[in-house]
């Protein structure tokens, strides 16, 4: 029979802790496996659940202390229980700070492909994020999401620390003990992809990001009040994917970045793209009624003909003034599929949307989410 060779090497050590065969009694197969792999079994599961094997026996007591991926996102469902309930939140506040300094300080792994934090967190909890923040950044993770998303009864205001971008570049005392001079080296070079939602960030530190992550893919920003003047730029950017989302200091926003595939923006005050020649999904915003249909295909004229999809908001009160705009758009000659979101003020205003479709000759998928107002 014929098949492909497969060399066996005489001097392979099995990993020692493989010699244990028995749990409970019962011949454990899967114990036999190396740790390298049973890690990467643990890896696929929640942090809660991977830990709830180490009372399986001694040889799980410490594997999960090495997965790579420390995703500490508690679900939507859970988020939408607390809003609203004072007590609960701080009760259940205190245990998720508590449940990740934990996972933290036990953790072996010397490297991390994932580390993201998702709860409503307040000002309490500054310093905790900030140390969450270094330990991370120190592991050489790959994904980062910070999303500490508050309610009506919390106040984040959640400031990165410019103090670690100086530490990346600093060997730090060994008798230290404060965030000024960390413990840990910090480390941007692996960074493939970065996500701050409600996390206070400037534009220096986000530019910092940009030019000393080479690596860096995919980053999003959300509602950061301190992005005002911001230059995504770079003919050496890998960045592929790039979301500044209800940003409302933003006054300019100008991105050149030739890997550029995927842009998300709430405002078109101020933005300027440059050499995207692989820029083919646009998601952009129209509500703000000083904001035409004719500047914002001008704002995207340099991609309008490579676009392949195309999400517009054009949630706005003022509508009389466009119906001779919406009859003149520009050819969309690779749009495939088309995501537009509208208030219309009664039915007849629906057929302007019709330009949208006759700009798009090879259209394939038209989504439209509508709020009707049947009176006006």
């Amino acid at each position: 029979m014929g098949g492909k060779r497969v060399r066996i090497h005489t001097n392979f050590q099995p990993n020692k802790c493989c010699k244990r065969r028995f749990v409970g009694g019962v011949d454990d197969r899967i114990s036999q496996l190396p740790d390298d792999i049973l890690v990467d079994i643990l890896s696929r599961l929640s942090l809660k659940e991977a830990g709830r094997t180490s009372v399986l026996s001694s040889r799980w007591t410490n594997l999960w202390k090495h997965t790579p991926s420390l995703n500490f996102d508690v679900g939507q469902t859970v988020l939408d229980k607390l809003y609203g309930q004072r007590e609960l939140f701080k009760r259940e506040k205190r245990k998720y700070v508590k449940w990740v300094n934990s996972v933290t300080r036990s953790h072996k792994s010397l490297t991390l492909k994932e580390f993201k934090i998702r709860f409503a967190l307040d000002k309490s909890a500054r310093k905790a994020i900030t140390r969450w923040l270094e330990f991370a950044f120190s592991r050489q993770v790959e994904s980062l999401e910070l999303d500490i998303k508050s309610d009506r009864h919390t106040s984040t205001d959640y400031r990165f620390p410019n103090e670690l971008l100086i530490a990346s570049k600093l060997q730090p005392p060994s008798d230290s003990v404060c965030i000024d001079h960390p413990r840990m080296l910090v480390d941007f070079k692996s960074l493939k992809e970065l996500s701050f939602r409600s996390v206070q960030v400037g534009d220096a530190a986000i530019e910092f990001f940009l030019h000393n992550c080479p690596l860096l893919e995919k980053l999003i920003v959300h509602h950061s009040e301190k992005i005002s003047k911001l230059e995504v730029c770079g003919s050496s950017l890998k960045l592929k994917h790039l979301e500044i989302v209800y940003c409302f200091g933003l006054k300019s926003l100008k991105v050149s970045a030739p890997s550029l595939t995927s842009l998300k923006v709430t405002s078109l005050d101020g933005l300027l793209l440059e050499n995207v020649p692989m820029l083919v999904d646009a998601s952009v915003s129209c509500k703000d009624d000083s904001i035409s249909i004719e500047h914002l295909f001008s704002v995207l004229s340099c991609c309008v003909s490579q676009l392949q999809t195309l999400c517009l908001d054009l949630t706005r009160r003022n509508f009389r003034q466009e119906v001779n705009e919406l009859c003149e758009l520009p050819k969309m000659p690779k749009l495939k599929k088309l995501v537009i979101v509208y208030l219309a003020r009664g039915y007849e205003n629906l057929i302007r949307l019709a330009s949208f479709i006759r700009a798009s000759p090879y259209l394939v998928e038209f989504v439209l989410k509508v709020d009707l107002l049947l009176y006006w």
